[in-house]
């Protein structure tokens, strides 16, 4: 398959092949022991956001002319993101838009569940006694935390990293 999943604004598509992503999230609390010995995790608040770095080698460099530490990007994700519809549920709004033609409904035997979407929101065709799984790749919006490239200038060879957190 050849086809580049990777999308950044500001960094044209071609130069975003053989990329790896590694995408974490954000911690919002810290872990703390109780008097009893008991570890425990002390939210902050409730936000999920998301840390991407993003891994690519090439034979060229990138052109980053709008990529800069401290810029605001937009990360058509290579990671899928999984949720899951309760069983007699037939509605599911997703947590983060999704690339375009990135989702995808099956059933707890692997087969595809016929649906529609609608902006953000899954919609089953019928409800089911079990539950149904929703995969997509999500569209971040980040700030440009880390960027860096390198070049093998024997085996002509190029690479390039791109850190990123989730506004």
């Amino acid at each position: 398959m050849n086809e580049i999943l990777l999308g950044i604004s500001g960094l044209p598509q071609e130069r975003a092949r053989n990329c790896v992503q590694e995408l974490t999230p954000i911690a919002n609390g810290n872990f703390k022991k109780s008097v009893n010995g008991n570890l425990l995790f002390l939210e902050t608040s409730q936000r999920q956001k998301y840390r991407s770095v993003i891994f690519c080698s090439d034979s060229q460099s990138p052109i980053i002319d709008k990529i800069w530490i401290g810029s605001q990007i937009n990360v058509g994700c290579i990671q899928s993101l999984w949720q899951i519809i309760r069983p007699g549920e037939t509605i599911l709004d997703l947590i983060r838009p999704a690339v375009s033609d990135s989702i995808h409904v099956i059933n707890t035997l692997g087969e595809n569940v016929m649906h529609s979407i609608s902006g953000n929101r899954i919609l089953l065709k019928k409800s089911s006694p079990q539950k149904t799984f929703v995969s997509f790749r999500p569209w971040l919006t980040m700030l440009v935390t880390n960027f860096s490239m390198k070049t093998n200038e024997w085996k002509m060879e190029s690479g390039w990293e791109l850190e990123s957190e989730e506004i």
